[in-house]
């Protein structure tokens, strides 16, 4: 800016009402991120085991597409080390990044096993390599979940 136009920005701005909020500097164009663990919503779904229904979204990566592209889906659950339920899937679901955290109320997909991993209870378990891939949260009702017995059929469809 040269320095004939940058005096008459700033006495333009000088003779601004005092009651005038300033606006907020100005930012360069960035794209949006995601906070680490927390990605965008792909889809809704709908887990119903017996009368109970759970709902969850799915987050916007690859294997939450694959999985999504599986629905609707029917699992045989079983308890895993009394922190998540699981049930084995028709096929495998398309590579993503593994972690070995969690948390209660998210979905994982177990490469190794072909597996869908809900997760109830949080207890510092460290999910080994490869880990475990995020593709969706809870939103409602994880005690109909929690709650299930070993062998029972779990139903997951889009919302």
């Amino acid at each position: 800016m040269s320095a004939i136009a940058a005096t008459a920005v700033i006495t333009a701005c000088s003779d601004a009402p005092e009651t005038t909020t300033p606006a907020p500097p100005a930012r360069a164009s960035q794209p949006a991120t995601t906070p680490p663990g927390q990605e965008e919503t792909f889809m809704q779904i709908r887990l119903r085991i017996g009368i109970s229904e759970a709902t969850a979204r799915l987050h916007d990566n690859p294997t939450a597409r694959d999985f999504a592209s599986l629905l609707p889906v029917t699992l045989t659950i079983h308890d895993l080390g009394g922190r998540e339920k699981a049930g084995t899937l028709p096929r495998e679901l398309a590579d993503g990044q593994g972690q070995s955290g969690y948390r209660a109320g998210q979905l994982g997909y177990w490469a190794p096993s072909h597996d869908l991993a809900i997760y109830y209870r949080e207890d510092g378990f460290r999910i080994p390599a490869p880990g475990i891939v995020m593709i969706g949260e809870i939103e409602g009702g994880l005690d109909a979940i929690t709650a299930a017995n070993a062998g029972t059929t779990l139903t997951i469809t889009a919302a």
